[in-house]
């Protein structure tokens, strides 16, 4: 089920943003995560977040209006339609999507292409000095009208 955000779910939020991160991101130093942890922490209610939670939150999507801020699903959850499900629930709220993934993350960007995104642009992230693409959805709304509508 995916639900809102509660106060109660930032821990385990965290603790999937964390090990999310060390294992996508091997090619940047792991103390860059762990020295932005307090950070991070304290942004994510500032986001608009939706986890999936079944039998405790198995990943997370957060939203800056219509930018994908951070999606990461637990290692033993990836490749079930977790991530599918936590894309679909922001394509509800919006018209479009952008995102920004490192160049080397090569599994994100095939997912998110999987999810009808496009590269529109490169930059190198400061903080890092990585490579990282920008990427963006046009969502299409389709309204059922008759028995089925929503």
């Amino acid at each position: 089920m995916i639900r809102e955000y509660q106060p109660t779910d930032l821990d385990k939020i965290m603790e999937i943003w964390l090990q999310g991160n060390l294992q996508a991101h091997k090619f940047i130093d792991p103390e860059f995560f762990k020295q932005n942890y307090e950070l991070v922490k304290t942004l994510i209610p500032m986001s608009k977040i939706y986890v999936q939670d079944v039998n405790g939150i198995k990943g997370f999507i957060g939203l800056t209006e219509n930018y994908i801020s951070g999606l990461f699903v637990e290692q033993n959850f990836q490749g079930n339609g977790t991530g599918k499900a936590l894309i679909e629930k922001a394509k509800q709220q919006h018209t479009e999507l952008f995102t920004q993934v490192y160049k080397k993350n090569t599994y994100a960007i095939n997912f998110y292409l999987a999810q009808h995104f496009e590269i529109i642009s490169e930059s190198i992230n400061e903080e890092t000095n990585e490579e990282e693409v920008l990427m963006h959805c046009n969502v299409e709304h389709k309204v059922k009208i008759g028995k089925c509508a929503l």
